[in-house]
């Protein structure tokens, strides 16, 4: 039997669309998991099938679904580790913690932190996952995304076996969810010989996979990888004999062959002029962590160049392990106020720039745009209702600055979050 047959019409006080403008009074007509129109709610209603089940959120901006770009859902338990403190010494805490963890631990941590992500209005995200349990934890509630599987490798000794494990889960779950991609994630430029890196790069290539690396974060990954310098070189030093010497982590993972359309690159907070122009010329997206880069007292991303260079960015958490919440909502706030603080290095864009950065260019960036991140006919109905209040003249401005929790979220036509009136 093919699947029953379903039509909903969402009407809220406004529908945001992302690729067009606001709409008072708007509704969104679905039609089993597909957006099959849009606009004025007396016109979209005289499109809809008799026996639709209708919803009304006269205090609510409609929305699509925010995309999450990067997390670290199985650290969701790690959530108790001290804010802020230094890159270094928050990085001793998450080895021993992540090594005290367990399949099954990681299992219930990232379910928690699925939970989580509904509750902000977020149906999709780019989760870079250790254990692979995150993957399980996603498809049992029903989420989008794309699963970045961790790749470690200190020793050119121990390739053949790693690799072989990381093709072995990518083959065995694959095909496990039509919601979920799978994707390589060589951990960062200091955690994987450059040997190892190459065999990834390689590997991820001919299976056409998106890979994502923790790039150029902190100022002791840059000493380290540029000169070998800096209290790392103790501990990863030997992982980098077969590096050349000279070359900033972005400029290194571009020797690698690392930089491409198909690259997401995290954090790049510690980059300079010549970076930055390699990273736009090479089409990578990097994802900026505001609130996990202040947390880690690693600096801040020159966002203003960037984006003057052509930089593609878009904005994500990160894990609970480095920020307070996983609502991208929470991050924007945190950037406009960097931006209110840091104009020199922060631009100050539109509040509907900054809300594309958590929908559309969140889901290009982890390969959705075609299915969702904005209100289309055709896309898939990932969507998401925000209570904000009566009389909105300026439903972006209300939804960045006051909306907290999602009270309706949905995927692919599929109610998988509703806060009861």
């Amino acid at each position: 039997m093919g699947k029953k047959f379903s039509a909903k019409v969402l009407r809220a006080q406004w529908v945001v669309p992302i690729t067009s403008p606001p709409v008072k009074d708007g509704a969104v007509l679905i039609l089993n998991d597909t957006i099959f129109a849009f606009g004025k709610a007396k016109e979209v209603l005289k499109q809809a099938p008799s026996g639709a089940q209708k919803l009304e959120f006269p205090e609510g901006v409609l929305v699509p679904s925010l995309v999450n770009p990067h997390t670290h859902l199985e650290n969701t338990h790690f959530f108790g580790i001290k804010k802020p403190q230094s890159f270094n010494s928050w990085l001793t805490q998450m080895v021993k913690l992540v090594k005290s963890q367990s399949f099954d631990d990681a299992f219930k941590a990232a379910k928690d932190g699925a939970t989580q992500s509904l509750s902000y209005g977020v149906t999709c995200v780019g989760e870079f996952s250790r254990f692979g349990a995150s993957f399980f934890a996603l498809k049992k509630f029903g989420l989008k995304g794309t699963v970045f599987k961790e790749f470690i490798c200190l020793n050119d000794s121990e390739i053949e076996t790693k690799v072989a494990e990381l093709e072995s889960w990518l083959d065995a779950v694959k095909s496990q969810s039509s919601l979920l991609k799978v994707a390589v994630g060589p951990h960062a430029p200091y955690t994987v010989t450059p040997n190892a890196f190459k065999v990834v790069l390689d590997l991820a290539k001919s299976k056409d996979l998106q890979i994502c690396i923790h790039a150029a974060e902190s100022p002791s990954e840059r000493k380290l990888v540029e000169g070998r310098k800096g209290i790392w070189r103790f501990w990863l030093g030997n992982v980098l004999d077969d590096a050349p010497l000279g070359l900033s982590p972005i400029r290194y993972l571009n020797w690698l062959g690392a930089l491409n359309s198909k690259t997401l690159l995290v954090h790049c907070v510690q980059v300079d002029d010549n970076d930055i122009a390699l990273l736009a010329e090479r089409g990578v997206w990097v994802v900026h962590c505001p609130r996990s880069n202040f947390n880690l007292k690693v600096g801040m991303m020159p966002l203003a160049k960037m984006l003057s260079a052509g930089v593609k960015i878009c904005l994500a958490t990160d894990g609970l392990a480095s920020t307070e919440s996983l609502s991208p909502l929470d991050e924007i706030r945190f950037a406009i106020k960097l931006s209110d603080e840091h104009p020199k290095i922060y631009p100050s864009l539109s509040l509907s720039r900054w809300l594309r950065m958590v929908t559309l260019d969140s889901a290009s960036a982890i390969g959705f745009e075609k299915e969702i991140g904005s209100i289309e006919r055709g896309k898939h109905a990932d969507l998401a209702v925000f209570k904000i209040g009566s009389a909105i003249d300026d439903p972006i401005e209300a939804l960045v600055f006051e909306g907290k929790g999602a009270k309706l979220t949905m995927v692919s036509g599929e109610i998988v979050h509703l806060v009861a009136t």
